[in-house]
């Protein structure tokens, strides 16, 4: 890509692991994108399979990436692994011996043959092996900076540095080809996703998780905590940790973390694409985040005033056990269940995309039984011969919600009354016959 690479040196670590020999070193942004390709520009034949060495690069999320670095200046990388193909950088090692001037004592004989300077001549044909999408978002970033002359931008993130581990890897060669493969799908297909509670927990770009954070530690209804003790475990109105059910102990907390981040996910589905949108993977303005934070504290304020329940519950202390009043071996209130709470949720979302107002859409569904152990939700929510909670019904369950408010389900394809047949085994023309309907929310 381009011609005119001069010799240059870098800092650098030698070291192994496994078969593989490899280079640990810094390049500034702008080296990075100068000296760094893609792998299908070395392939010679990228159609044939046999040469196929990664994924595509998706242009769209260079852009993003590119966006992130030019708009969030708290940015951070992990490291690109490297290939360096027809060409072998160079390597001087640098002995480190005691100073007798400073009496600095001699390093660790571990570091011997380690610590040295790596050169690029600037023939070496370089490609990502994982990081391809890194390098690309670096590139459009340095691309629309010079192009918008925004010079004093530019120049800061040239100057960045990213961490890179160089491996040889000359697909040339007899076996390279495999070898770097392997190397490609070790470092993608094993690697762990993070989970929905690590993602809830850290990021720090997910509107739906920053604020889920933000209504656990900030709004005053869901914030009422009792710290750890010696003698007794901490607990809390909102049961953290990584499962979605509720724990059949607890009789403290109103929901679960997880079941949080869901409610905010549905109900705000709209606001949370048009902001996916506009900032791809990248955090939301603070002004955007902050609206949307209102929302959502706007939502369980209405459900104060709408479902006794909910606040008798809100803002109390939880050592007082009040949620267990509401959820007990004999069912209970279904905003109590996660996946009661997660299909109103549901509900209230497709209601607000049918233009109805937060305060109006939960005052109609406030009106809908409650009791999980009663119809509608026998046999779909609740099993009353186990005395234990369905999982697998999450659509009917909404659909159910949004039934007995006057609307149809979420798609017009979804055949509730089929669903609710087969669920209850009633063999009537209408088995919803049974089920209210009220007809308010317009």
């Amino acid at each position: 890509m381009y011609s005119d690479l001069e010799a240059k040196r870098f800092p650098s670590l030698q070291a192994f692991v496994g078969d593989w020999e490899y280079y640990v070193t810094t390049l500034p942004f702008e080296e990075a994108a100068k000296r760094i390709q893609f792998a299908g520009d070395l392939i010679p034949s990228p159609k044939n399979m046999n040469f196929w060495i990664q994924r595509e690069v998706i242009q769209d999320r260079g852009k993003e990436i590119a966006k992130y670095l030019i708009d969030q200046g708290q940015h951070f990388f992990p490291s690109l692994v490297i290939g360096v193909y027809l060409g072998e950088p160079i390597w001087h090692e640098i002995k480190l011996e005691e100073d007798p001037v400073s009496d600095y004592p001699a390093m660790d004989t571990r570091f011997a043959g380690n610590l040295g300077v790596l050169e690029l001549d600037g023939t070496e044909k370089l490609y990502a092996i994982d990081g391809q999408h890194r390098i690309a978002g670096i590139r459009e970033a340095l691309h629309q900076l010079k192009e918008n002359e925004d010079i004093e931008a530019y120049n800061r993130l040239a100057k960045e540095n990213i961490s890179v581990l160089f491996v040889s890897a000359d697909i040339e060669l007899e076996g390279q080809l495999e070898r770097v493969r392997r190397l490609f799908t070790t470092l993608n297909k094993k690697a762990r996703p993070v989970s929905l509670p690590e993602r809830i927990a850290l990021d720090e770009d997910d509107p739906a998780a920053i604020v889920t954070r933000w209504l656990a530690t900030h709004y005053e209804g869901l914030n009422k905590e009792v710290p750890r003790t010696s003698d007794a475990p901490g607990i809390s109105l909102i049961q953290m940790g990584t499962t979605n059910e509720i724990q059949p102990r607890n009789r403290h907390s109103i929901t679960t973390i997880v079941t949080l981040y869901t409610f905010v996910s549905k109900i705000f589905q709209s606001e949370l694409r048009t902001l996916r949108r506009a900032h791809g993977e990248n955090r939301p303005q603070d002004d955007e985040l902050n609206k949307l934070y209102e929302g959502v504290v706007e939502v369980w304020e209405a459900m104060k005033d709408y479902f006794p329940p909910i606040a008798d519950v809100l803002g109390s202390d939880p050592r007082e056990g009040r949620a267990g009043l509401y959820r007990d071996e004999n069912g209970g209130h279904i905003l109590f269940r996660p996946i009661g709470l997660q299909a109103f949720a549901g509900a209230l979302g497709v209601l607000r995309t049918r233009r109805i107002s937060i305060e109006r859409a939960i005052m109609c569904l406030s009106g809908v039984p409650m009791e999980i152990s009663e119809v509608p939700w026998k046999n779909v929510v609740w099993n009353p011969s186990t005395k234990r909670i369905i999982n697998g019904n999450r659509p009917v369950n909404e659909a159910l919600f949004l039934y007995m408010v006057g609307h149809t389900a979420r798609t017009r394809r979804f055949d509730l009354a089929q669903r609710y047949r087969d669920l209850c085994g009633n063999p009537a023309d209408n088995p919803l016959m049974g089920v209210p309907i009220l007809q308010i929310a317009g």
